[in-house]
């Protein structure tokens, strides 16, 4: 699976969707090292604004979670993101999102500036605050996006993604405005959802009621192989459903839905009108955190009288897609608790579920 042709891959062997032995091996060589997007440069616009994301994290019983993030647009404008702890004795200092002008521990109210330096620690009057600031992490931007790696010295992301950025900086999807966000458990691999999102081959049969209405589906998407970092297809929506509103794209782009993956753990649909995206993160096996996020281009979203019902409208779409999709994947990883069979070739239309695959092989050396 590594290496070879396309005609050569098939499925990757049931046992990397259900051992424990690979998903330690996943978190140590794939998860913790990785850059995981946790949000966007619009959830911050303002100094202050602030919001905790997780990272995937292995616990030290082994058992798999999250580690919160707390990430925060700084008085200088400077967008930062910090263990999501205070350095005395470890409570949490935010939850959700808001907006402070400083962070002050609900324990003992230790203090600290939006820039992680400490200011103020009660009754110790012989600390020397600015020998001490919260446990900063690397952070980077990516066409609106912020991803945020655990890794002391990652690898920088944005060279990496420069093909992919060629595909979606057209959209200018920074400017997207965020309107929703959503958290769901679902019980399967990890591996199966990302395979799942960058799969246009199932559209025309899973999604025949949602996204496959009025389509041909898989007929009207070109694949592009991927990258050892990303992956993506694009698929051409009938004329009549180009967004019109959306002033930034010509041709074809105006009917163009974008599914792009950035390995491992990040996907997400770009279209004309709205940027829907997941953030991936196993707690098992056999369980999966879901966080989902959707944004509309400005220009959409003012065209409409009713902004509110167009953007219920989207929800209740993506929520049909969502549970069109949710068995189907439960019911894969069921199966894979099952005997390995003999694994027949895959569809064309498949390629960006062979990249991801390839990018997981090489890691964990299959």
């Amino acid at each position: 699976m590594a290496n070879g042709s396309f005609a050569d891959a098939r499925m990757l062997p049931l046992e990397v969707y259900r051992s424990e032995a690979v998903l330690a091996a996943e978190h140590e060589r794939i998860l913790h090292p990785a850059w995981h997007c946790l949000g966007r440069t619009a959830d911050v616009p303002k100094p202050g604004d602030h919001f905790v994301g997780e990272l995937p994290h292995q616990h030290a019983d082994s058992t798999f979670g999250s580690r919160q993030v707390l990430v925060v647009r700084g008085d200088d404008d400077v967008i930062r993101a910090f263990d999501n702890v205070c350095i005395h004795r470890g409570a949490p200092l935010a939850t959700g999102c808001g907006n402070e002008a400083r962070f002050t521990c609900p324990y003992h109210a230790w203090t600290f500036r939006l820039d992680g330096q400490l200011i103020g620690a009660p009754y110790l009057p012989e600390i020397v605050a600015s020998e001490h600031r919260l446990g900063a992490l690397a952070l980077e931007e990516w066409e609106g996006f912020l991803f945020v790696s655990a890794n002391p010295a990652p690898t920088p992301l944005q060279p990496s993604l420069a093909g992919l950025s060629d595909v979606v900086a057209r959209f200018r999807m920074d400017r997207y405005v965020p309107v929703h966000q959503e958290i769901e458990i679902w019980a399967t691999n990890w591996k199966l959802l990302v395979e799942n999102f960058m799969d246009s081959y199932h559209v025309f049969k899973v999604h025949r009621a949602t996204f496959g209405v009025g389509s041909t589906s898989p007929l009207n998407t070109t694949m592009h192989p991927g990258t050892d970092a990303w992956a993506h297809h694009v698929a051409l929506d009938p004329d009549e459903m180009a967004a019109a509103n959306n002033t930034d794209l010509v041709g074809d782009w105006r009917r163009a839905v974008v599914l792009a993956a950035v390995f491992p753990t990040h996907v997400m649909q770009l279209q004309p009108d709205y940027l829907w995206y997941l953030q991936i993160s196993p707690l098992g096996t056999d369980q999966v955190r879901i966080r989902w996020d959707v944004s509309v281009a400005p220009d959409v979203l003012s065209a409409h009288a009713d902004p509110d019902a167009y953007v219920r409208g989207i929800l209740q779409l993506l929520r049909a897609v969502n549970g069109e999709d949710h068995p189907v994947v439960e019911s894969v990883r069921r199966a894979a608790d099952g005997p390995q069979f003999a694994r027949a070739p895959l569809s064309k239309y498949e390629q960006n579920v062979v990249d991801f695959d390839r990018f997981v092989a090489r890691r964990l050396a299959l």
